[in-house]
């Protein structure tokens, strides 16, 4: 062939059944993803048991617990007077505390009471800004919480399942019956039993290993927006004339050893400025010495025994909960969450 003739334009014998392929293999990864989000959207997990287990009782409800995993492992309901339901959970804080109460208050026609966890760390986190953000996506899918920046917005974790357990906890909830197991242990009451054997070490070094977490998520910065979030939501209690207790639960005393003074200190203040001022009573109970070393899962948490113990503890120090409907005034003549509450003074244990 004399070189100046044209080169043929023909593809390559083959080009056309990769692209073909290629497009086919696209589509079916395509179809496996959109069938594993349907999968996921469909399964349960452990705030869409929390809510169908709470609004299966909803009409009997007269005791919420509200807060993060010190009082979602930590306060068994049945061991409440009453019908208490846990609707804390791992990580959650005060802004969705006030959220998942605005949302669930109205639905809830016997309430009387609310236990609100004010520890060590509430002040001084934001849920974005903490290793387990990610719950931030799973609470703006399953309850509709609208997340408080609006740049997170952009993440694809806002609508899809499948990436916010990550791809391949998503294929692990396929292959292993589409429930998390830690799932299992949430109890129809909405607490998390911690197993038996799930001890871990309560000496120096662990504690130091556990505060060394939560110091890494605890910032200054956070504090006046947790303060406003906090009396919005006694105030939203008591609009609905529902007792609010505020409670600050036990820790080894490892974990106090470690806890700064710093930190520590104005929090305790204003935990007890707010009680005064909204006429609430607050328990702290940062120091129990009827709780022992077997009660501890860790430095900062109870086990299951404990968190029976503890309960009978909160009992024995603010009373059974009133009987009766929350528009009926008490025997006293006031409604449980306005002057009734400040009877019962404050705790500076």
């Amino acid at each position: 062939m004399d070189s100046s003739d044209p080169v043929s334009q023909r593809a390559p014998a083959g080009a056309g059944g990769f692209w073909r392929r290629l497009m086919v293999f696209a589509l079916t990864l395509l179809a496996g993803w959109a069938g594993l989000e349907w999968v996921l959207v469909s399964s349960p997990n452990s705030l869409s048991i929390k809510r169908q287990r709470l609004e299966a009782i909803a009409r009997d409800v007269d005791t919420l617990i509200l807060g993060s995993s010190e009082t979602y492992y930590g306060v068994k309901p049945q061991a409440l007077s009453g019908i208490a339901y846990n609707l804390a959970s791992n990580a959650q804080t005060l802004y969705y505390d006030h959220e998942l109460t605005r949302t669930f208050v109205p639905r809830l026609p016997r309430l009387r009471r609310a236990y609100v966890l004010v520890n060590y760390t509430t002040l001084y986190q934001q849920l974005y800004d903490h290793p387990e953000s990610y719950r931030q996506y799973a609470y703006l899918q399953e309850f509709g919480i609208p997340l408080q920046r609006t740049g997170d917005y952009l993440d694809l974790r806002t609508v899809s399942r499948v990436l916010l357990y990550s791809p391949h906890g998503a294929l692990e909830r396929l292959f292993g019956g589409l429930q998390n197991p830690r799932d299992k242990r949430i109890d129809e009451r909405g607490w998390y039993r911690v197993p038996d054997e799930d001890r871990w070490g309560l000496g120096p070094e662990n504690a130091a290993a556990r505060i060394a977490v939560h110091h890494g998520f605890m910032h200054k910065q956070y504090l006046p927006d947790n303060l406003a979030t906090l009396k919005r939501l006694i105030r939203l209690l008591q609009e609905h004339h529902v007792q609010v207790v505020l409670i600050t639960t036990p820790v080894y005393p490892t974990y106090r050893a470690k806890m700064l003074a710093e930190m520590w200190e104005p929090a305790k203040a204003a935990y007890e400025q707010i009680a005064a001022e909204y006429g609430v009573p607050y328990f702290n109970f940062l120091i129990e010495p009827r709780l022992k070393d077997a009660d501890f899962e860790d430095a900062d948490h109870l086990n299951a025994d404990g968190a029976a113990h503890f309960a009978h503890i909160l009992d024995e120090r603010v009373g059974p909960v009133a009987v009766g409907r929350p528009d009926e005034p008490t025997q006293a003549g006031m409604f449980p969450g306005r002057r009734a509450v400040a009877e019962t003074g404050l705790s500076r244990r």
